[in-house]
């Protein structure tokens, strides 16, 4: 029985070194898989972050579509004023031109008239000055006219007395 003892106590020791060696690579698995576990509800949190993240992103990427169409319409709409304006400064500024062109006509024929003018002033002035030494003439001959009628008034009056 000792040889059966033995067996029996070396089976049971190897028994228990494998139960013993069994527990341990269970706690190193269960070790594992709640290393594992922790890894695996980390990345789901982050997952569930990156997912959240996602979701803000994607809308903001429609917030700013919205927004990029807004503000492209706006511009087109603005590009369009501006493009009529544009005509409308363009035909503007071609009235304006004939205009200048029908203004400077206009004072070419001003001009033209008072050269004319001023040639009809020179000859008016020139005509005066004849008309006012003609006038000086005149005006010379009338007081000798007189001076010829008062001395022959006082002449007979004198000729008279003596001469009856």
């Amino acid at each position: 029985m000792d040889g059966e003892n033995i067996m029996r106590n070396l089976l049971t020791w190897i028994l228990v070194a494998a139960v013993a060696i069994l527990g341990f690579f269970a706690i190193q698995s269960s070790q594992q898989v709640s290393g594992l576990q922790a890894d695996v509800a980390a990345r789901t949190e982050a997952v569930t972050a990156l997912e959240g993240e996602k979701a803000a992103l994607t809308a903001e990427i429609e917030k700013l579509k919205a927004e990029s169409a807004t503000a492209i319409q706006s511009a087109t709409d603005a590009a369009a004023a501006l493009a009529s304006e544009r005509t409308a400064l363009a035909d503007q500024v071609t009235a304006l031109e004939a205009e200048k062109a029908a203004l400077g006509e206009q004072l070419a024929g001003l001009q033209s008239q008072l050269a004319a003018v001023s040639d009809q002033v020179g000859a008016l002035e020139a005509e005066r000055a004849t008309l006012t030494e003609q006038a000086a003439t005149l005006q010379a001959q009338v007081a000798a006219l007189q001076a010829q009628v008062d001395a022959a008034a006082a002449a007979p009056a004198t000729g008279g007395a003596t001469n009856p």
